[in-house]
């Protein structure tokens, strides 16, 4: 191989959906998201990790025989790694391509980190969270109204 030729580490796939730019490390935690879902748990997935990349140094990828993520998923995988890249495939060709970002609204995603929040007293209560400030990714508890980093919020995974 000359030094201008690309040689392809995980082989081009015909139909599915890419998560690309995954920053290192990252790549087996998202992987860890999508099977935690019911429909999620047969789908036939590669993993590729500390890839070279010009945008993040190094990165990690994920290809998926599905024909969409559900948007729980997508939801979750915004969480754990916002900027990633969606890429939907058809015929070997980038049909849709989009960078999921962090959403507004977190609904049993992330556990409270008030010990004294009704979400770790009551059974059947789910946390729910709404962004206050993207830009510094702080989210407010619909419960206690604490207002808390998303770095400081128990991602459950």
């Amino acid at each position: 191989m000359t030094g201008g030729e690309k040689h392809l580490l995980i082989p081009k796939i015909e139909d599915g959906i890419v998560i690309d730019h995954i920053p290192s490390g990252f790549g087996l935690r998202i992987l860890e998201v999508i099977h935690r879902y019911a429909e999620m748990t047969s789908t036939v997935g590669t993993v590729g990790l500390n890839y070279t990349s010009s945008k993040l140094g190094k990165k990690d990828m994920i290809k998926l025989s599905a024909e969409e993520l559900p948007a729980p998923v997508l939801q979750h995988i915004s969480m754990v790694c916002p900027g990633v890249t969606i890429k939907r495939i058809k015929n070997y060709q980038v049909d849709k391509k989009f960078t999921i970002s962090l959403p507004d609204v977190m609904i049993g995603l992330a556990r409270c980190r008030n010990p004294s929040c009704v979400t770790h007293h009551e059974r059947d209560v789910v946390t729910r969270f709404r962004c206050v400030d993207a830009a510094s990714q702080r989210y407010k508890c619909a419960f206690c109204e604490r207002i808390f980093a998303l770095k400081e919020l128990e991602i459950i995974a």
